[in-house]
C-alpha cells in the first residue's frame, strides 16, 4: 500500500481492445496523497500512463468486478496487485443481495437512498419478472405475486452489507434480503441476466448520469415516482465510449459541449428507466427542466436538474426530447444493449 513514504493503492485492469481483438492489462496504482492515478503496460513492462490527476476515479470505485472509464478506455479490474491493497479490499468487497418485491416499487429510491448512505455501493441493479419455478428456487416462502409482477433486483458490495442492510430495514421496513449468491440473477450465463421488464409502449427514457448516481440516485427516482410517473424498468448499465456516441449522435454538432457528454455517459454506471405516463415524453421532459441546471435553478427550480444538476454535462438526467423518439431510446438500451453490463 505504499511507494516510498506515499499511500498506493493497486490494481490489475483488462482492457477489451476492439481494434486489436485481444485483452490488455495493465497495473493501474492510486495515489490517495494526491489522488492521481498511473497505469503500467503489464506485458510490455513499459508506462502506459504518466501519473495524473484523474478525479473521475476514486478509490470506492477500485474494487474487484468493478468497471471504470479512464479516457474513454473501459477497464474491468480483475484483482490486486498487492498483499495491502487486497487486504484493504477485502474487508470492503463482500456481496449481498436485496429484492424489493411486487407491491413495493414505490420505496425502490428509499432503498437505493438508504443503501449507499449506509456505505454501501449498488454493482448492479434491474427489474423483472421470475418464473413460478424461478420464485421457488429464490424463497419457496414467497408469494405467487413474485411471478405474476415486477420486483428489483439491487446486488450490493461494502463491508458487511448484510449487518447494515438489517439495520436499515429494521427502521424502514421494506424491502427483502436474500441469503443467496447474487449471480442469481446477475451472474454471466444467468437466465435472468438480460431479462427485463421494459414494455417499449407509450414511454420515454431517463438516464441517471454516473455523477448523480453516486450523489443523489435514489433521490432521483423518488421525485420521479412522487409526481405520478409510472417507471416500468431500470437497469444500471455501464456504456462503452463507442455505445455513448452511438446514442448521443443526433447532439454532434448541435451541442457545444458534445465530446463531454459522451466522455461523461461512458465515465461510470447510469441507471436507466423507462418511464410511463399520459404524454411520457413532454410531462417527463417538463419534470427534468431545462438542460443548464445554472437556468433550471432560476426559472424551474423544483425540477430535477435544478436539485441535482452542476453544469451543462454534469445535469442529473438525460430524458428523451421528442415523442417520436420515446420508444427508440428506450429500446437502444432495454433491447439493443444485452446482455447487461455491471
Amino acid at each position: 500500500m505504499t511507494a516510498g513514504k506515499e499511500a498506493r493503492l493497486s490494481f490489475i485492469v483488462d482492457y477489451d481492445d476492439p481494434q486489436a481483438g485481444l485483452v490488455r492489462k495493465y497495473q493501474l496504482s492510486y495515489y490517495s496523497t494526491d489522488n492521481t492515478i498511473e497505469m503500467h503496460d503489464i506485458k510490455n513492462r513499459r508506462m502506459f500512463l504518466k501519473r495524473c490527476n484523474y478525479p473521475q476515479v476514486k478509490p470506492s470505485d477500485l474494487y474487484q468486478g468493478a468497471t471504470i472509464t479512464v479516457y474513454s478506455r473501459k477497464l474491468l479490474v480483475t484483482g490486486y496487485a498487492d498483499a495491502a491493497t487486497a487486504q484493504v479490499y477485502n474487508l470492503e468487497s463482500s456481496r449481498g443481495l436485496v429484492v424489493v418485491p411486487p407491491g413495493s416499487f414505490d420505496d425502490v429510491g428509499k432503498v437505493l437512498t438508504g443503501l449507499q448512505g449506509a456505505g454501501l455501493r449498488v454493482k448492479n441493479l434491474n427489474t423483472l419478472r421470475l418464473t413460478a419455478g424461478e420464485a421457488a428456487e429464490l424463497d419457496p416462502g414467497v408469494s405467487d405475486s413474485w411471478h405474476t409482477d415486477t420486483l428489483v433486483a439491487i446486488e450490493v458490495i461494502g463491508s458487511d452489507p448484510q449487518g447494515k442492510w438489517e439495520a436499515l430495514e429494521k427502521r424502514a421496513g421494506y424491502g427483502t434480503w436474500f441469503n443467496v449468491d447474487p449471480d442469481f440473477f446477475f451472474g454471466r450465463g444467468s437466465a435472468r441476466l438480460d431479462r427485463s421488464s421494459a414494455t417499449l409502449e407509450n414511454c420515454t427514457l431517463c438516464i441517471v448520469k454516473p455523477h448523480a448516481v453516486k450523489a443523489a440516485g435514489g433521490h432521483i427516482i423518488t421525485d420521479i415516482l412522487a409526481q405520478g410517473f409510472e417507471i416500468s424498468a431500470i437497469k444500471m448499465i455501464n456504456l462503452s465510449a463507442a455505445d455513448a456516441c452511438d446514442f448521443l449522435e443526433v447532439y454532434k454538432g448541435v451541442l457545444p459541449e458534445y465530446t463531454r457528454l459522451v466522455e461523461h455517459l461512458s465515465s461510470g454506471p447510469c441507471w436507466v428507466m423507462e418511464v410511463r405516463g399520459e404524454n411520457p415524453v413532454g410531462d417527463f421532459r417538463e419534470l427534468c427542466g431545462p438542460h443548464d441546471p445554472d437556468i433550471a435553478k432560476v426559472l424551474r427550480p423544483t425540477t430535477l436538474r435544478s436539485k441535482y444538476g452542476t453544469t451543462r454535462v454534469e445535469n442529473a438526467v438525460h430524458c428523451t426530447d421528442l415523442p417520436e423518439d420515446g420508444v427508440t431510446e428506450a429500446d437502444f438500451f432495454f433491447n439493443l444493449l444485452r446482455p447487461m453490463s455491471a
